[in-house]
């Protein structure tokens, strides 16, 4: 809590252990699996399965942590025993704490399971170790943290049969995929269906996310080779792909109560995204697409979520066009673009002119809440506020 305003983070991470694969991988699986520095660099998370990096070339030996003053040494000096003694349950509590987050989903893996050509019953096994490790970290953290389950997308059969564990076995209450253009396939294709029918049928929220660098073709990824010009891109135009297909695909006319979160891609280019799919549907969407009763604007407005940053002023567009009630906050912990421990104090500093206390409130808090819907056990029973003891 800070300044008496409740905060879930939505969309949190954290700084993997070296060791997560080796120690929550099924063993069969584990001699797969090896964790090491290409030649000569020191690099963060550099996993090799079956022999391949996760990670994409540009991304391996472009030197960008060098390059956003992010190195291990960088990370030291801002996070200090996160980072020398690992970012357990009652650690990342701790800081998150500090923020004034009250409750924080986190969002990964980044790299590892998700490359094209990944052997799919790997894939799903990496799902379940990530998914044990996930509820430790909520059994630790004290409640505080939970992980959103990742999606075995190489395979339908097995992801259903992953999401059932996570869910009934495992106490995950939220699932999430990357947006990319994954095994030749979108996420607006009928292929995966079942998976979000099972999803519907449970109640939780699906949610994308995009994380620069993986193994397999992004926004960017074949034309630029700086930070700053692939990160730019990358982010928003994965999520502007992900949310045209699942609309214009009937994703959310098929599946009408199915809540769906764009996260980390900023927001205010979204009332302007929406009203160019919307011409276009107009042009040609009753040949094309005639499956479907509402624009996109209106299915965006029942069915899906985005996020906003702590400086970002274009949030106050985002709830001229389509109201306060889909976005929700998040501090992109610890992340080297966080703001972290004020991401919190500078949302809240936002001129009231330009974002009312009710929609700050709703943003960092019922919102959020909304967008989730966990179990009442999962809420925090009691709020303090940040800085106290």
């Amino acid at each position: 809590m800070r300044n008496g305003f409740k905060v879930f983070d939505a969309d949190a991470h954290v700084v993997y252990p070296r060791d997560l694969w080796f120690k929550y991988l099924d063993k069969k699986h584990v001699s797969r699996i090896e964790v090491r520095d290409p030649a000569g660099l020191q690099h963060y998370n550099p996993v090799m399965v079956d022999g391949r990096y996760t990670q994409h070339p540009t991304s391996l030996y472009g030197q960008f942590q060098k390059a956003i003053d992010w190195t291990h040494e960088d990370m030291v000096e801002q996070y200090g025993d996160l980072i020398t003694k690992g970012f357990s349950g009652e650690r990342v509590a701790k800081a998150l704490a500090r923020e004034g987050i009250d409750l924080a989903v986190i969002y990964g893996p980044e790299y590892d399971l998700w490359f094209d050509g990944i052997d799919p019953d790997l894939q799903a096994a990496m799902v379940r170790a990530y998914n044990r490790w996930g509820q430790e970290m909520r059994e630790t953290s004290g409640g505080r943290v939970l992980t959103a389950s990742p999606i075995a997308l190489g395979d339908v059969k097995r992801a259903i049969e992953e999401i059932e564990y996570a869910y009934h076995v495992l106490g995950h209450r939220s699932f999430w995929a990357r947006p990319n253009f994954l095994n030749g396939r979108n996420l607006g294709d009928r292929y995966y269906d079942p998976i979000y029918a099972l999803i519907e049928s449970l109640d939780c929220a699906f949610a994308t996310h995009e994380f620069m660098g993986f193994a397999t073709e992004s926004e960017g990824s074949n034309r630029f080779f700086t930070f700053t010009e692939w990160h730019t891109v990358v982010h928003p135009h994965e999520a502007m792909n992900a949310m045209l297909s699942m609309l214009v695909h009937g994703v959310f006319e098929r599946f009408p109560k199915l809540r769906c979160g764009y996260l980390e891609a900023g927001c205010g280019w979204v009332p302007s995204w929406l009203h160019r799919i919307d011409e276009q549907l107009e042009l040609a969407g009753a040949k094309e697409f005639p499956e479907l009763t509402m624009s996109a604007t209106e299915y965006f407005k029942r069915n899906c979520w985005t996020t906003t940053e702590c400086e970002d002023p274009f949030v106050a567009d985002v709830i001229r066009w389509l109201g306060n009630d889909h976005i929700v906050f998040e501090s992109d912990f610890p992340h080297p673009d966080s703001k972290y421990p004020e991401a919190t104090k500078h949302f809240l500093e936002l001129p009231k002119d330009l974002l009312s206390d009710e929609s700050k409130r709703k943003i960092l808090w019922d919102n959020a809440i909304d967008f989730y819907r966990l179990p009442e056990s999962y809420l925090p029973t009691e709020y303090v506020e940040a800085g106290s003891d």
